[in-house]
């Protein structure tokens, strides 16, 4: 029987999610694998980040599901808008997102072209744009693409989105649920719903209320399952699993003393 994988918000942190990856089977062709989104902004790999999961969808594409973030949507939209939050940009996380798909060299010489007295945060974010757009074409367009999808994957018992849906639509949700609530959607609910929801965006410590609940899955007991696991601060990505004859949800946790993983249920 098929296994369902689920990861999300994890920012830019590329040596974090390889390690969490490891918990994921894709040999066997019936699983799957959902990215949830927030791919970017925070850690130092935003660009490698994508990079990965482009190569790993393309090497499975019946098998991985990739959605978009509010992060991921940001970035694109400073990309390709007209309109341009030029300033926000040069703030942290977001200085770390551009400056990833650069060089050092390249960065310096976007910013060497401009004289002091010409100097500009709308010039150098121009800049700044082609300079990615060139050198990073089909990995934008790959972004692009997904950004055209749906934000959010169902099955049978299951949706998993970014940061939630219009639970009061009941199951009109599709419809009912506003656009930027797929990717926005603040605060979090619990309580139950008539399928499971497999969510990020919002850190399972906020919505526990209890520190313990850093870098791990927190399930409120009745449907949602929440998988931000606020990396920057954990040093972890959670991975939810979940066995489709079982139908249990298990995690992994690891062990900091000899760096192995071990399963656990969540749904106890």
């Amino acid at each position: 029987m098929a296994t369902i994988y689920a990861i999300s918000d994890i920012h830019g942190y590329y040596n974090q999610m390889i390690d969490s990856l490891k918990n994921v089977d894709l040999k066997n062709e019936e699983n799957k694998i959902i990215f949830l989104g927030d791919y970017v902004d925070g850690g130092n790999d935003s660009c490698r980040v994508l990079y990965y999961i482009k190569e790993l969808h393309e090497n499975h594409a019946d098998q991985v599901i990739t959605l978009l973030g509010n992060h991921d949507e940001i970035f694109l939209h400073w990309l390709y808008s007209q309109v341009d939050d030029f300033q926000l940009l040069f703030q942290e996380p977001d200085i770390c997102t551009f400056k990833s798909f650069l060089t050092v060299e390249e960065y310096r010489e976007i910013f060497d072209t401009f004289q002091p007295l010409t100097y500009s945060y709308e010039k150098v974010s121009e800049a700044l744009k082609e300079a990615i757009k060139k050198k990073h074409g089909d990995l934008l367009k790959w972004l692009l693409n997904m950004s055209k999808q749906l934000r959010y994957f169902e099955t049978d018992q299951q949706i998993f989105v970014h940061a939630g849906i219009l639970e009061e639509a009941e199951d009109l949700w599709k419809h009912g649920t506003p656009k930027e609530y797929f990717t926005q959607k603040y605060p979090a609910e619990t309580g139950y719903f008539y399928k499971d929801i497999i969510a990020g965006h919002i850190s399972s410590v906020e919505i526990a209320n209890k520190k313990e609940y850093l870098g791990k899955v927190y399930w409120d007991g009745e449907s949602h399952f929440y998988i931000d696991g606020t990396v920057e601060k954990s040093g972890n990505i959670p991975v939810l699993k979940y066995d489709t004859e079982t139908k249990r949800y298990s995690t992994f946790e690891k062990d900091t003393i000899h760096g192995e993983w071990r399963e656990i249920y969540v749904d106890v």
